[in-house]
């Protein structure tokens, strides 16, 4: 009879897409993991999965026992989690974050590894594209993400964390003694990518104060653009991150706007079939935040 591991390590190829990228999530060789599906193939009497050399896609079969095998983990964790007075929590999750907000959830989990031992939190990075969709899709159960004009996704939920200041930032030297309308007219303006969240939220506000670009470059790293506006390359208008020490850098001129809606809201999407395991993280996170405003 196959085991809860098999179909745990099921889930993982059926959402990441390969043996190779499920060996991560599930700590196992990629021999081990094809080793595991053959198994439980010929443990249920049936293929899961179409196989063209190294790549391999769920077909009909597999694609009906997706949801029951996830509904059968997590009722499982959920009964390794539920006994009285026991509150350790028990399980693996993969969360993923935006590149400016790694550094708070690399801490948080290196926290929640002395808390709960036994939570396994895979890590991934994000620079752009729909991360909250990735969280409805089961490609991610929780991510720490830019929140959106849309709704919330169905199946998925999302607590507000933080905000991030939408800020002018040139070079010092260049920006003196010149009004933020005429350096967007006369500068090279270095766009945030507007396939991004954090784009549109930027075009949108530059709409409502009637701000003109002449030249852009379009990019899709925060980090590089502040940099190369440092370098006086171009100006720019991004969210300012926690912690950022842009405004004490004397090669920097950064602006803030007299604006409420000058700002990007950051936040946790959640699977719902999966709080019972990412709340952990949610309130670690909450924690870890109002640690960090005490003075």
């Amino acid at each position: 009879m196959s085991s809860i591991r098999f179909f745990r390590t099921f889930v993982a190829v059926a959402r990441s897409g390969s043996f190779s990228a499920a060996s991560e999530r599930v700590a196992l060789t990629p021999t081990a993991v094809s080793l595991q599906m053959r198994a439980l193939e010929t443990d249920l009497g049936q293929e899961l999965f179409d196989r063209t050399g190294k790549i391999v896609a769920l077909n009909e079969r597999g694609h009906r026992l997706l949801p029951k095998a996830e509904a059968l983990l997590s009722q499982y964790d959920e009964m390794r989690n539920d006994d009285e007075g026991h509150h350790e929590v028990v399980g693996a999750i993969s969360v993923g974050a935006v590149a400016t907000s790694m550094a708070l959830l690399a801490r948080t989990v290196l926290a929640l590894r002395v808390s709960h031992p036994k939570l396994r939190v895979h890590l991934e990075n994000n620079y752009s594209g729909d991360l909250s969709m990735r969280v409805k899709e089961g490609k991610l159960d929780a991510v720490l993400a830019v929140k959106n004009s849309h709704r919330i996704p169905a199946g998925t939920t999302w607590t507000p964390l933080y905000s991030e200041p939408l800020v002018f930032v040139a070079n010092r030297r260049a920006a003196q003694g010149r009004s933020v309308k005429d350096l967007l007219q006369k500068r090279l303006f270095l766009q945030p990518a507007l396939s991004t969240h954090t784009g549109a939220l930027v075009e949108r506000f530059m709409r409502r104060q009637r701000l003109q670009v002449r030249d852009t470059l379009e990019m899709n790293s925060l980090r590089t653009i502040v940099e190369l506006a440092e370098q006086d390359i171009g100006v720019t208008i991004v969210p300012m991150p926690r912690n950022a020490s842009w405004e004490s850098d004397e090669r920097l001129s950064v602006r803030r706007f007299d604006d409420p809606r000058a700002q990007r809201a950051m936040g946790l999407f959640e699977s719902e079939k999966r709080s019972h395991l990412t709340s952990v993280v949610r309130r670690s996170l909450l924690d870890e935040l109002a640690g960090s405003a005490t003075p």
